[in-house]
Parts: structure tokens; sequence; C-alpha cells
């Protein structure tokens, strides 16, 4: 028996060789790992520090003070935005971006860029729901509704049919991800509209107008003319199945006959819609 240090089976020079990379690699490998964990402590303990918390909490009590309803879309209906301002108002260390991904599913639906549907996609199988590519013209999407549609679209394949376990691979393989990198940079522009103090009324008024809907007293669809983008931003708050519930017992018979909009209030309730959004998040990661 070979009285080799780390592979007694190999030829003496190749396990000397071996076994001196290996030596070499292990405090490289422990320095990497703590230079990692470091950084995360390192910001962590940056963000208590500067009182980040209680900044944040403060800046969102101040805002909320009289605030009013908003009726319209935030920033024009840019989500990035919407979804920007609530992550700095978020006592949160890490941004939240669950709710922008199903958002813009939902809006991508409403398009017809993207369609959710039950499908049985293995033989005997039964029928889930999944996102499909949609057959319409693209057109009319926004710089973050087009990136977050080519990755998905990319990760379909050639079937256009996307499954979660299949998005989460395509994102963990795929290291050039610009959709990502869209999301969590602003641009100068962005930044200008999304630290307005008017800009953060809007989306808070509009989620705390959301929220007491069934509490103001609309009764009538036809007053009701931004109801899927309510429904697209309910999402984005995370309060989707309290709004989705108001808006099928207010308009049940509007929803049973419009079958668009019978689809999107299922999607919202649809766990399918969690599962691709959690999978978008892994793959993130």
């Amino acid at each position: 028996m070979d009285d080799g240090f780390f592979y007694p089976f190999l030829p003496e020079w190749l396990d000397t060789l071996l076994s001196m990379l290996t030596i070499l690699m292990v405090p490289v490998a422990v320095v990497v790992v703590l230079v990692g964990m470091w950084r995360k402590v390192f910001n962590a303990l940056w963000y208590i520090f500067t009182l980040q918390p209680l900044r944040r909490r403060q800046e969102r009590q101040q805002l909320q003070q009289g605030l009013e309803y908003y009726r319209d879309l935030p920033a024009n209906g840019d989500l990035k935005i919407a979804n920007a301002v609530m992550n700095s108002l978020s006592s949160a260390l890490v941004a939240d971006y669950q709710g922008l991904f199903g958002a813009l599913i939902l809006r991508l639906v409403g398009k017809g860029a993207l369609v959710m549907e039950l499908k049985s996609t293995v033989y005997g199988s039964e029928p889930h729901m999944v996102i499909s590519i949609g057959k319409r013209p693209k057109q009319g999407l926004d710089t973050t509704e087009q990136l977050f549609l080519d990755m998905l679209t990319q990760a379909a394949g050639n079937d256009g049919v996307l499954q979660p376990r299949e998005l989460q691979r395509y994102l963990r393989k795929n290291e050039d991800k610009p959709f990502f990198r869209h999301i969590e940079k602003l641009t100068p522009d962005e930044q200008a509209v999304a630290a307005d103090p008017d800009t953060a009324r809007q989306v808070l008024g509009l989620r705390k107008f959301l929220l007491d809907f069934s509490l103001i007293g609309i009764h009538s669809i036809n007053e009701l003319p931004l109801w899927r983008e309510y429904l697209i931003y309910a999402t984005l708050f995370g309060i989707a199945d309290q709004v989705s519930a108001d808006f099928s017992k207010l308009y049940s018979d509007y929803f049973k006959a419009n079958i668009l909009a019978l689809t999107q209030l299922n999607i919202v309730g649809n766990k399918a819609m969690v599962t691709y959004t959690n999978a978008i998040v892994k793959g993130m990661e």
C-alpha cells in the first residue's frame, strides 16, 4: 500500500501534485467563504448601525399622516418604480421582488403576451396551471415587461410552455440575467421619480384605496375602469387575495360573464402564481 498523503491509488508524482493543490486550495476556499459571510454580516450591521429600519419607519409614518386615497396608477403605471418605492419604505434588509414578478405575470396575461391555463404537460397527468408564451403581437410593453417576457420565453424553450422547475433551472444555469440587473438598479430618472414624496404618497394611497375598497361604496363595474390594473397592483402589494375576494363579491355577475376577467381572478387565487414567483426568486439568488 502506498504512503500517499491524499490519493494513495495514484502514481506518486500525481499524488504529490494533487496533494499540494488540495492543501493550497483549502485556505483559498475558506477565505472565499469568510469574505462572502463577512460581506453579508457587514451589510447587515451597517444597515442597523445607520438606523435604516427606524428611518424608513418614520418616513412611512410621515407619509401616511392624512394620506388620501389614490385611484389612478402611480408613476404612470411603472411597476418597477412602484416596487422600488415599497422597498425604500420597508424595514426589511433585503429588497422584495416577489410581488413585482406576480404583477408582471398578470399584466402580460392581460396584454396577451402570456397565457396561463390548465394543461397536461405529461401524458396521462392531471391538468395543472402553467404559463405559455402568448401568440398575440408583443406590442405596448415597457422595458421591464419586455425584459421579463424575454426571460420567460428563453426559459420556456421551443414548445413555449414554461414549468416552474424549468424556469428555476434556466435561471440558475444562465449567469447573464439582464432582467434582474434592470430591476435592481434604477436609472437617474427613475431614482428621481421614486424619491419624490408625491410618488410615494401615490403608491401608499393606492394601497390604502385597495385595502378599503369594499368599504368605499363602489358598486358599479362602470365606475371601475382600472380594475385589471388594480388587481395587478394588489399583487405587487401582496394583498391580492383580499382585493380579488372583494372584486368577486361585488361584481360576481360581471366576472362570471367575462372570461378574461374571471381568468385573471383565478390566476391570483391559484397556487401556481406563487409557485412561479418562488421559482424566479430562487433563480435570482
